[in-house]
């Protein structure tokens, strides 16, 4: 009776003794499906609002009433986003916007932040033109609070 308990209390010991899991360097990439996050992939010509603050689930500060994209006489992608302020007060945001190929690869930087106000119950207008012709095809505009 001695002999399981004793070895029981052993395995207990070893496995205390475990060598510690470190967290740190790289990883092996992997993929999100989670039914609570059905949009964690990136999703291409669309306005994303990256501050909870600013798009909550219950009552959203801002929304986004139309977005697009069209070719300009260059021949470069001109994206138009219009944000409405859902506050009785002035919002200050900033939003950019990143190009893609055909094949969603990036072809060039995402811009600089570009500052938006909206006025209460008011709506902006953000803008953006890639500086490529033909390569691009994807956009992506992020919109955050003003920092």
């Amino acid at each position: 009776m001695k002999t399981p308990l004793f070895a029981l209390a052993l395995a207990a010991l070893l496995v205390g003794c475990a060598q510690p899991q470190f967290t740190e360097g790289a990883k092996l990439a992997q993929r999100v499906d989670d039914k609570l996050a059905p949009d964690a992939r990136i999703q291409y010509d669309q306005v994303v609002v990256l501050d909870r603050s600013l798009q909550g689930v219950k009552a959203g500060r801002i929304a986004v009433e139309s977005q697009g994209s069209r070719r300009t006489p260059t021949g470069t992608l001109k994206v138009i986003a219009q944000l409405r302020n859902r506050t009785d007060f002035t919002q200050v945001i900033e939003a950019r916007v990143s190009f893609y190929d055909s094949g969603y690869a990036p072809v060039d930087r995402a811009s600089a932040w570009n500052r938006i106000v909206l006025d209460a119950n008011g709506v902006g207008v953000y803008e953006g033109s890639s500086t490529l012709t033909s390569q691009v095809a994807h956009y992506l505009v992020e919109v955050r609070e003003a920092r």
